[in-house]
């Protein structure tokens, strides 16, 4: 009994503190959630004060849950390649990766929204072969070699994980390689909660594991590898279940026709 009422005090402290990074609540949708949100604080990533922080206060180091995302593009990328770098903030990933991958003939696309896009195109002035769009639509290229996800899909208000895979399927240019990390997964249901992140509050969602997998081999591709990022976590205050000690990378490759 004792335990159980200092578990409970904890996840009232973890609640009604709400520090950045924290997590809140259960719910069905990202209306819901945004609902739920502190009304001191903006919602979502499009706002300027967050795309200023991002722009100077970004780390372009290596942490450790970028390596297994290293150590496959290593191997993967080629000169002529085309990466879509789906939610890459302020261009993170190719500041970070550069000093490891020669990416001077690699054309890199990083889709994010436009108040972050603005400030990318600040901080990435005069690499000429990073390119900035808002959405998938604006895609203009005849193949993609990767689709790089890194901490992205979950914070999109769509219904299904395949959503993006299914826009550019569309479009005619479905990747060869996909690579997304830092992925909350769990053996539950579908849920979405509310996060902390700081200036703003998101809503995100965490995917089942087996039915996320499964909807990207759906679209005719491999799982390669699954590894396990410890430096993530998704702590559910009062939700024991639906709480996560660490989220997941995966790498698919594209089955041959």
């Amino acid at each position: 009994m004792l335990k159980g009422a200092l578990k409970l005090g904890r996840d009232a402290l973890r609640y009604l503190a709400f520090r950045p990074s924290d997590f809140r609540g259960v719910y069905e949708n990202f209306a819901q959630a945004e609902a739920a949100a502190p009304k001191r604080k903006n919602v979502g990533y499009n706002h300027k004060d967050l795309a200023d922080e991002y722009k100077t206060k970004s780390n372009f180091r290596l942490s450790s849950s970028d390596y297994p995302v290293l150590f496959y593009l290593q191997r993967i990328l080629r000169e002529q390649f085309t990466v879509l770098d789906f939610g890459g903030n302020v261009g993170v990933h190719y500041l970070r990766y550069r000093k490891y991958l020669n990416l001077q003939e690699v054309r890199w696309i990083v889709c994010d929204v436009p108040e972050i896009t603005k400030a990318a195109r600040e901080t990435c002035a005069g690499i000429s072969n990073i390119e900035f769009v808002n959405d998938v639509d604006e895609v203009k290229v005849s193949r993609l070699d990767i689709l790089l996800a890194s901490d992205s899909i979950q914070y999109i208000d769509a219904e299904l994980p395949g959503f993006l895979l299914q826009k550019l399927v569309s479009k005619g240019v479905q990747p060869e390689h996909i690579l997304m990390d830092q992925l909350p997964l769990y053996h539950g249901e579908r849920f979405v909660t509310l996060q902390n992140g700081g200036l703003v509050c998101y809503p995100q969602h965490v995917f089942n594991h087996e039915q996320f997998i499964k909807t990207i081999e759906g679209f005719s591709y491999e799982l390669i590898d699954i590894w396990t990022d410890n430096v993530d976590s998704c702590v559910v205050p009062f939700h024991p279940e639906k709480s996560l000690s660490n989220y997941k990378g995966l790498y698919f490759l594209k089955k041959p026709l």
